[in-house]
């Protein structure tokens, strides 16, 4: 697929780098598949299999937690003047990010690990704070995802049941319960890797983050609903942030992030709708955003004045204003474009539309078939 190149190229660009890389993504994104094509990419760059260590944490035992993953690379290595460290599922060692934090002072190793959970980014990066490159995986792209349908069913497909690579080439009748596996597969993966004991809360708490997505919620109604500690609460959503994650609001006008009001949104279409049902009208809004993930974005919700803009995207010196129209003609577009005409003329403003519409002023209008195939 394209999109293993376009990794392994990012990938590429990171090595020599004085840090830990990191692939992150859910549990069946490609993070093995990457891992494997990067080991390849060295043994034909001349890399010996001996300056090669491919290690799998989640199918070799011997592993069980930081002290006899350390011991066992010690050994391998002890008169190696270099060597290529590959760890697969590095998050299913307990406490690993010590032996990784060790390898990489005291031994001569180029390191390179796979995680599926935010938690041990958080981990790592508390211990070599400036020595850490991540590099996230999400699901298919729609420009990749349209390659295996025609064009009347891919936008649809898309949406509703996303672009995890597991699913391509599926009957679309199986194609529900393929997801809602995929997803019991996910939460087992993150209750596991984290050490979570109880597992049936977290389950109630991935189904109301899925039934609020592209909505609001706040820790304190989440408390209240799950009978829960705070703190529970907070670590339970650490746990979560590679599937569920939450954007902050931006005031616009005062140029500040607003405390509180954090918008959720899930990072694949396809495991939201098997985790719970869903209004179809907020699967665009929720397919853009990840998009705008997957394009290097950092994403808030806009507040100007009393309205609101769905996304402020922003990439080095590069800020986008994005209203997406919902399919079901709730909203007209100029009630929607309203935010977006009070902005400043040399603002980027742009409306994702289902179908073409009108030019409104100095807004852009791309249809949401156009946007995600990045036309």
């Amino acid at each position: 697929m394209l999109e293993q190149s376009f990794y392994l190229k990012r990938l590429l660009e990171l090595k020599n780098n004085f840090s830990v890389k990191i692939i992150s993504g859910l549990r069946g994104v490609g993070k093995t598949t990457l891992l494997k094509a990067f080991a390849e990419n060295l043994r034909s760059e001349g890399v010996t299999e001996e300056e090669i260590i491919f290690l799998d944490c989640a199918a070799d035992e011997r592993f069980k937690n930081f002290q006899t993953l350390y011991e066992f690379v010690e050994r391998r290595t002890l008169e190696a003047e270099r060597f290529f460290l590959l760890i697969d599922e590095v998050d299913s060692v307990d406490e690993s990010e010590k032996a990784i934090n060790a390898l990489f002072v005291g031994t001569p190793a180029e390191i390179y690990v796979t995680a599926s959970g935010e938690m041990f980014i958080e981990k790592i990066s508390a211990l070599l704070p400036d020595n850490c490159d991540v590099l996230k995986i999400y699901p298919l792209s729609f420009a990749e995802y349209a390659k295996n349908f025609s064009e009347a069913e891919a936008l649809s497909n898309y949406l509703h049941f996303g672009g995890m690579p597991g699913t391509l080439g599926a009957d679309k009748n199986i194609l529900p319960k393929l997801l809602r596996g995929m997803t019991y597969e996910i939460m087992f993966d993150f209750v596991g890797k984290n050490f979570l004991r109880q597992a049936g809360l977290f389950h109630t708490l991935m189904k109301i983050l899925a039934q609020n997505v592209c909505g609001t919620i706040s820790l304190i109604e989440l408390i209240d609903r799950l009978n829960c500690k705070a703190v529970t609460l907070k670590s339970y959503l650490n746990c979560s942030a590679s599937l569920f994650q939450r954007i902050p609001r931006f005031d616009i006008k005062e140029a500040e992030f607003i405390k509180g009001g954090e918008k959720i949104y899930c990072v694949d279409n396809g495991l939201l709708c098997a985790l719970a049902e869903v209004d179809e009208k907020i699967l665009p809004e929720n397919a853009v955003y990840v998009e705008l993930l997957r394009r290097g974005f950092s994403v808030s919700n806009g507040k100007f004045g009393v309205m609101n803009i769905n996304f402020v995207a922003k990439r080095g010196n590069e800020k986008i204003f994005i209203q997406v129209l919902p399919p079901d003609n709730s909203i007209s577009v100029r009630r929607i474009t309203r935010p977006l005409r009070a902005l400043p003329s040399d603002a980027e403003k742009i409306l994702i539309t289902p179908n073409p519409e009108k030019k409104i002023g100095d807004i852009k209008n791309i249809t949401l078939h156009d946007f995600l195939l990045n036309v």
